[in-house]
């Protein structure tokens, strides 16, 4: 089965990424653990398999590795789905085969499904450094390094931005399913905001990868909770809708949104005052120290989590964040 798109620029955006896979559970890798093992090569060349070869977001990624890489004199190449089968774990799954099976050194893709697992072990047996984009990085996935996410870090930044409002504020969360990322992202703030004495997480709803449940979803939560004064959200799929349902029961400027990425709305919802502010990462950044992780391993050393840079940017500081690239 293929992957739903926005589901893809989500989890690379964060990984809005909606965040998720149609298939696994990535729940990403807690931060200074070690991903497999790789042997002791020189890494002459990288392949990356990319999901959405078109997308801005895979795009933007590909380029920043592509520099890295050639950089450190590495000969780059990429492939990935044509447009007609977008996200194809069947299409990226052969091409990293064929990857392993022409000699490259290093291979690094997202693991659209738990069938990569299989497949990136195989290539690590062949003497392949593999790497994965918001893989889990457990053994099983076949990930020499892993890069992603640390979910206690984001959980932190969600609740510090809300934390530091005036007053005490009740807090429903949207998140794409139960289990998952979805899960990941809704344990961390929960977590974090057991620490505060001014933010209580109240209700979570869930709307799958798909935008239109956005606004009834949302619709639902406020009106089980009218107490409710934030509603944040680890999926860009949300954004939209929220923003119509706060319209239609007469709560803008009474409820305030915490929205992720610069796609479907986010910027604009903190421009006009609808959201608190957006999570957005240094997705570029993430690129080129996966290819650095990749060289490390490749020497033998074991590399931890490489985590993305992330922050939550305001209507003051959101057009700097912006025009530095940040998704």
């Amino acid at each position: 089965m293929a992957i739903h798109p926005a589901r893809l620029t989500a989890a690379a955006a964060l990984v809005g990424l909606a965040l998720a896979a149609c298939s696994t559970e990535n729940v990403g890798q807690p931060a200074g653990a070690t991903a497999g093992a790789g042997k002791t090569t020189e890494v002459k060349t990288l392949q990356f398999v990319n999901p959405l070869p078109s997308e801005p977001v895979w795009k933007q990624i590909n380029d920043c590795m592509k520099e890295e890489a050639e950089s450190k004199g590495i000969a780059f190449t990429a492939s990935g789905p044509p447009a007609s089968k977008p996200g194809d774990p069947a299409v990226m799954i052969q091409q990293v085969q064929d990857a392993t099976a022409a000699g490259k050194d290093a291979i690094v893709t997202f693991p659209a499904s738990g069938a990569f697992g299989p497949v990136l072990q195989q290539a690590q047996k062949k003497g392949v450094i593999t790497a994965t984009l918001y893989g889990d990085g457990t053994p099983e996935s076949g990930a020499t390094v892993n890069a992603g996410v640390d979910w206690t870090e984001i959980g932190k930044q969600y609740v510090d931005a809300i934390a530091k409002l005036p007053g005490d504020h009740k807090v429903g969360l949207v998140a794409e399913g139960p289990t998952g990322i979805g899960k990941s992202w809704t344990d961390g703030v929960e977590a974090a905001a057991k620490g505060t004495n001014n933010v209580q997480i109240v209700a979570k709803v869930f709307i799958g990868a798909d935008a239109s449940k956005a606004l009834p979803q949302v619709t639902n939560l406020l009106t089980a909770h009218p107490d409710v004064d934030i509603v944040a959200s680890n999926t860009g799929l949300m954004t939209q809708g929220a923003v119509a349902a706060l319209k239609s029961k007469g709560l803008d400027g009474k409820v305030k949104l915490l929205v992720i990425n610069n796609a479907n709305g986010g910027p604009e919802a903190v421009r006009n005052g609808a959201a608190i502010g957006v999570y957005l990462q240094d997705l570029c950044d993430l690129a080129k120290r996966t290819v650095q992780g990749v060289i490390e391993a490749s020497s033998g050393q074991k590399v931890p989590l490489v985590t993305v840079k992330a922050v939550i940017a305001t209507k003051d500081d959101l057009q700097e964040y912006l025009d530095k690239g940040w998704q």
